[in-house]
């Protein structure tokens, strides 16, 4: 199951840095024909030689600047991607059959967005979430309490505040419900004591 979960995050990575290249050359091209169109409008006729070669030679210009910019943009996005992939990776590597049996769980009921890029995973005794290309490590014995506050003002969003003896974490998931109830439940399981605000669930 883990080479399986792994293969399709690699895929979806994949599919996303072929995105951005994509937007890199398509970008440039449009202009360039853009321009070109604008210049085959007039003509030579009207422009004249010198001025048509001219523009045709700055529209190849412009084009390769573009490109250029636009790939100085797109290159730090494809390393954060792969970055954020091997974040995920690392750990799905070393977790049990039981511990992917509900990340996959997990991953099912996950918007289109999250597919294979949950924003939390349950390992053994511990919640490692992901944000950007960090990622923090909670153990569920230290858990003290857990306050879920919810919205859904254009889609379901809930902020979770979850308190340590050290540390008041927060967090906020999006899309629906179920990652929630999910790391509340699991979070109970692992350590009854925790403290989790009444009625958060109550519609």
């Amino acid at each position: 199951m883990n080479s399986f979960f792994i293969n399709k995050l690699q895929c979806r990575s994949l599919i996303i840095i072929g995105i951005m290249l994509s937007i890199n050359i398509i970008i440039p091209i449009i202009f360039f024909v853009g321009t070109m169109i604008e210049t085959e409008s007039y003509g030579k006729a009207v422009l004249g030689e010198e001025r048509y070669n001219a523009r045709v030679n700055d529209s190849y210009l412009y084009a390769l600047i573009l490109f250029g910019c636009v790939i100085l943009m797109v290159i730090p996005a494809i390393l954060y991607i792969r970055k954020y992939t091997n974040n995920y990776r690392q750990f799905i590597e070393t977790l049990a059959e039981k511990d992917m049996e509900k990340l996959i769980k997990v991953n099912d009921k996950a918007p289109f967005y999250e597919k294979f890029m949950p924003p939390y995973i349950v390992k053994e005794d511990t919640v490692i979430f992901f944000k950007h290309l960090q990622y923090t490590t909670i153990a569920f014995k230290d858990i003290r309490s857990i306050h879920v506050a919810q919205t859904h003002y254009k889609g379901y969003s809930a902020t979770v505040k979850i308190e340590t003896a050290e540390k008041t974490h927060s967090f906020r998931l999006s899309g629906n419900i179920f990652k929630v109830i999910n790391l509340v439940d699991e979070a109970l399981q692992s350590n009854p004591q925790i403290i989790v605000n009444k009625n958060w669930n109550v519609a």
